[in-house]
């Protein structure tokens, strides 16, 4: 089986929020879970997560990146052309304040570094007020 081309930027992304942008409890939450149902993920990502925790070579933060990265690339080889949508909700649905416009930047390079046209990336994020 070929590697994913795409496992590093996934990766860093899932890291970035979760490491950087304090996502660690939101992925925990009843929010988050809300969002996944809207999203039609809450089964994935509810086993995702089970499956993380059962792993003892994960530990605290470490069980929730890993799921979270697992949910990134599932969406990503599944609804492709709705990733940079679900992510930008994403974003959209944990602000509840202003996020730092470098780590949106950030988000912003890895959707690039994905394969979306920045156009396209800029158009996505224009449509969600973060």
């Amino acid at each position: 089986m070929p590697a994913d081309p795409h496992r590093e930027v996934l990766r860093l992304l899932s890291d970035r929020m979760v490491r950087e942008g304090g996502f660690g409890d939101y992925l925990l939450s009843e929010q988050f879970s809300r969002f996944c149902k809207n999203y039609d993920i809450y089964e994935i990502w509810s086993g995702l997560l089970t499956n993380a925790g059962d792993r003892p070579d994960l530990y605290g933060i470490d069980t929730t990146c890993n799921a979270f990265f697992l949910l990134l690339q599932h969406i990503l080889r599944g609804r492709s052309a709705e990733f940079p949508r679900i992510l930008a909700g994403l974003l959209a649905d944990y602000a509840k304040k202003p996020l730092d416009p470098l780590f949106v930047s950030a988000i912003r390079q890895d959707l690039t570094r994905l394969g979306y046209p920045p156009n396209d990336v800029d158009d996505t994020f224009s449509a969600v007020s973060l």
